[in-house]
């Protein structure tokens, strides 16, 4: 368990599959995703068990007092010798709007930099994604690149922008 700003974050468990599966399943959640394909339970547990033998990726529940589950927090595409890491989550429809967005982002900051000694946290996001960016900016990420028309979304091709945050924007 990890928590910071009154929020916590703890490893994904079987009993969770369930919730992540609804939470996957919500358009809100799957149209701002790069792969929008369908899975059941069965291929959630396999996932499961790919991740937790993975190295390089890590996910996490996000939660607070009274509330078990607030959505997940991924950390994958863990670079230790470079010290990158990309970053990403999803808030359970219900709970958004209430501050948890930048929460979540604020203990993944200082997980990676303070704790994790990542240099650089990244992530993609969908150009049409207005929420999403308007939080990355406010957390101090920064386009660094497009993939332009990269990803087809309801009949058209959208651009998937990178965004980062160096430990020395953070620290500063």
């Amino acid at each position: 368990m990890f928590e910071y700003g009154g929020v916590c974050i703890r490893p994904v468990e079987y009993t969770d599959l369930g919730a992540m599966l609804w939470l996957r399943a919500r358009p809100s959640v799957w149209t701002n995703l790069g792969s929008i394909k369908m899975i059941n339970r069965q291929q959630q547990e396999e996932w499961l068990e790919q991740m937790v033998s993975n190295p390089r990726s890590c996910y996490y529940v996000l939660y607070e007092d009274g509330e078990p589950f607030i959505g997940i927090v991924r950390t994958d595409e863990i670079d230790y010798i470079n010290r990158s890491i990309r970053v990403g989550g999803d808030i359970e429809p219900a709970l958004r709007g209430q501050g948890y967005g930048t929460k979540m982002f604020e203990l993944l900051k200082k997980y990676c930099f303070d704790y994790l000694n990542m240099n650089r946290m990244w992530l993609l996001a969908l150009e049409t994604n207005d929420k999403a960016m308007r939080l990355y900016q406010k957390m101090g990420f920064v386009e660094e690149g497009r993939q332009r028309q990269a990803i087809y979304r309801d009949g058209r091709y959208v651009d998937y922008i990178m965004m980062s945050l160096l430990k020395g924007e953070y620290d500063a």
